[in-house]
């Protein structure tokens, strides 16, 4: 229970950092939405523009627009996430001995149990990623396909379930696991090869970690966007009465489209947004659960 409790915490007090950059991410994934570049007028044409422009149209709280069901979102997936994680790994250890000689678990291991614990807390917290999504696109100034209206978080979950039940409100939580998957199957081999390659030249612990999470959240932005895009777009779409999308059918068809319509750098709108959410949003939340782990056994020792 303190693993959920400190990856809630975690998840809760990142995102109020991070938050804005996700916005600017977020519009930029949407704009000139299967439109050709140059065929569309750009609302914002990078992440600190985004920003500003935000800020001018809106006013300085509008970069946290989607707040709320961010933190909650994030509540419930860090929760589950850090806390299904040291319970699933020392079941399946019990099973499977999953430990080296050395102590540590296997690499293929954790990788596996890293996807699956990511891929169910994707899941489950998946509407409110959605709600978040289609929050931070209500503005007037983005040119894209679809724009919903919601006056806030408990507004958007009972118009989505009146419209479409519960399958409206888990409409792209199978592409939010298969996301979340790819990312924990990227992102954790990668950022052990660096460190472990890496401590030839770095011999600073603090700094070793912060290079390796950022040569891991670099490749895990670019081997993820794409599917990042194709969220986006498919969670912001029109759904008809039954709760079936109207454009996206799902994420493969949402990348060959976009792709046709937008070219591949379509794929890789909202880039540098990713980035600059991911890389603090990955180092600030283990660097608390950490801190918080190491709180706690102080106290056990005491």
């Amino acid at each position: 229970m303190d693993a959920v409790m400190n990856g809630a915490i975690a998840g809760a007090t990142t995102v109020l950092i991070t938050n804005p950059f996700d916005l600017a991410k977020t519009r930029l994934q949407a704009q000139g939405e299967l439109v050709a570049e140059g065929h569309y007028k750009r609302a914002y044409s990078g992440v600190i523009n985004t920003l500003i422009k935000t800020s001018q149209s809106e006013g300085i709280f509008g970069v946290q627009k989607g707040l709320q069901a961010a933190i909650v979102f994030q509540i419930i997936m860090n929760g589950l996430r850090f806390g299904s994680y040291e319970i699933v790994k020392d079941i399946a250890n019990e099973q499977f001995h999953l430990y080296n000689s050395h102590g540590y678990v296997k690499v293929l291991s954790n990788i596996g149990i890293s996807a699956g614990v990511g891929c169910f807390s994707a899941f489950v917290s998946s509407p409110f990623n959605m709600i978040k999504t289609r929050l931070m696109l209500q503005t007037k100034d983005l040119p894209c396909g679809n724009r919903y209206d919601y006056s806030g978080l408990i507004d958007a979950i009972s118009k989505i379930f009146k419209q479409e039940g519960l399958k409206g409100l888990y409409a792209g939580s199978s592409i939010m696991a298969f996301r979340t998957g790819l990312g924990s199957a990227i992102q954790l081999p990668v950022f052990d090869f660096t460190k472990e390659h890496g401590k030839k030249w770095i011999t600073n612990q603090t700094e070793l970690n912060m290079v390796a999470s950022a040569n891991a959240t670099l490749w895990l932005c670019l081997m993820t966007c794409p599917v990042e895009v194709a969220l986006t777009r498919y969670f912001n779409q029109q759904f008809d009465k039954f709760g079936n999308p109207t454009v996206y059918q799902g994420c493969f068809h949402a990348i060959k489209i976009i792709f046709t319509s937008e070219g591949f750098l379509g794929l890789y709108k909202g880039l540098g947004g990713l980035f600059f959410r991911s890389g603090p949003q990955s180092f600030i939340s283990l660097l608390i659960v950490n801190q918080l782990n190491s709180l706690r056994n102080q106290k056990k020792k005491q």
